[in-house]
């Protein structure tokens, strides 16, 4: 199972929040609540702020929306888990299963918040983002997943996440995806994919370990 981070297991929605709000607030725009944050949501903030005031942003309003969220985030306390993640994710490595996290976060602060968390050891693999920001998991993937294979050969891959991002990304690399509607992106919105959407981490495991089994008797 390859796990998204912000929204999925880090129980940050709230902070994510604010960090748009910063960002709004930066470009003189009032701050949002919550479901205008699920209903817009794009993987980087200056197109999540395009998407909220329905305009495109100029290039100095790009560079000021990503200042203000990155600001805030950074004064932020670390997030924790998604209630119950751990324990569930611990006991799907009992029945059989692996995990990993891609993320578009960057990778020395994901990896370090994970690790203050305590729980890296549950992890095969976890990859950030190592360059500029980017707009989606398509390519971080595919690299992910080749390096995966190296350690489960040919097992199943499941990508659980919170964006449609996640689902396409996983389209594009020919692998599984279960939508998670506990994060950033709203029920409906991840409905357009076309596939059945979790509403909590533990329906996401059942959904990935049943495409698992499905596709192990096929082989």
């Amino acid at each position: 199972m390859v796990w998204g981070w912000r929204g999925t297991l880090a129980d940050d929605v709230q902070h994510q929040v604010g960090a748009v709000n910063a960002a709004l607030t930066s470009l003189g725009a009032e701050p949002v609540e919550l479901d205008t944050v699920r209903r817009h949501f794009a993987t980087s903030a200056p197109a999540l702020c395009a998407a909220i005031l329905r305009r495109a942003l100029t290039d100095r309003e790009r560079v000021n929306a990503s200042v203000a969220f990155e600001t805030y985030q950074s004064r932020r306390p670390p997030a924790q888990l998604m209630t119950g993640a751990e324990e569930l994710l611990a006991r799907l490595i009992r029945s059989g299963c692996s995990h990993s996290v891609l993320s578009l976060s960057a990778h020395n602060g994901l990896t370090q918040h994970i690790s203050d968390l305590g729980v890296a050891s549950l992890f095969l693999r976890v990859d950030g983002r190592m360059g500029p920001s980017a707009r989606s998991k398509k390519h971080p993937l595919a690299k992910h997943v080749a390096m995966l294979r190296e350690t489960i050969g040919d097992r199943p891959i499941v990508v659980i996440g919170d964006a449609l991002d996640d689902v396409r990304a996983a389209f594009a690399n020919r692998v599984h995806a279960v939508p998670y509607a506990g994060g950033l992106t709203h029920a409906d919105i991840l409905r357009q994919s076309g596939l059945p959407v979790a509403e909590t981490l533990a329906e996401a495991a059942a959904l990935a370990i049943e495409h698992a089994h499905s596709m192990n008797q096929t082989m």
